[in-house]
């Protein structure tokens, strides 16, 4: 789409006049690990940083880590030691810390450009504080910076958009549903459109989130968009 910059996963393509142009790292930590032609295909391209636990699903995939980070607390040793010996650059943290290992990858990535594009996967699966933790740890990172976001793997995908901002996705494979959250009281100037139920300048409310499990309609794209507030675009390949 020309003047959109885009980033490219297996199953979905994120066109967004918001996404910075220049490098992109691909951030895989220790959550439900991606299938492997998945994380294989998400890796081309991208810097591969892995968080801790992360270590395992790269090395077992064949992917060596530009960079492996974290306390070792739930890696294995011995594909973290193989990692190292192999040539990857190694961040090692205290388990005694206020940060979380992601938490300290975030804030690394910020020291080095304010314009990175992420893509963290193995972030799905697990605990749900885990969970909750690693996605407003991404959405408090991208404010006020020129960054941008995106948590994938194989069946789920989250992303974030501010007011005034706006993504299309075209689907290479079509999603089960395709979720709006509101991460702000309220979101105003709700639109999304190839859709089966399409909205047009609505308002969503954080305490009644009502818009979720839509689905793309025909061959079209789906597009966001938002005026005011911060919302997360769910979308959910589960197979039944």
């Amino acid at each position: 789409m020309k003047g959109f910059e885009e980033i490219r996963l297996p199953q979905v393509v994120l066109s967004s006049p918001q996404i910075p142009p220049g490098e992109e790292v691909l951030l895989v930590a220790g959550g439900r690990k991606p299938r492997v032609n998945w994380l294989l295909e998400a890796a081309e391209n991208r810097t591969v940083w892995a968080i801790d636990r992360g270590v395992n699903a790269c090395m077992e995939a064949g992917l060596l880590p530009a960079l492996i980070l974290g306390d070792a607390d739930s890696a294995s040793p011995k594909l973290w030691k193989a990692a190292m010996e192999r040539g990857a650059e190694v961040m090692s943290l205290s388990r005694e810390k206020d940060d979380t290992d992601f938490q300290v990858a975030l804030k690394a990535l910020a020291s080095r450009s304010d314009g990175v594009k992420i893509l963290v996967t193995g972030c799905w699966g697990g605990r749900f504080d885990h969970a909750w933790s690693n996605v407003l740890s991404v959405l408090g990172n991208l404010r006020g910076s020129t960054g941008y976001a995106v948590l994938a793997d194989h069946r789920e995908l989250l992303t974030f958009i501010r007011g005034g901002e706006s993504v299309t996705l075209t689907h290479l494979r079509k999603p089960e549903a395709v979720s709006l959250l509101a991460f702000s009281k309220q979101c105003k100037g709700v639109t999304i459109r190839g859709v089966h139920w399409p909205l047009e300048k609505t308002e969503l409310d954080q305490d009644f989130p009502y818009a979720i499990s839509n689905r793309p309609e025909g061959e079209e794209p789906t597009v966001v968009g938002l005026d005011d507030g911060e919302m997360g675009l769910y979308v959910s390949w589960w197979e039944r």
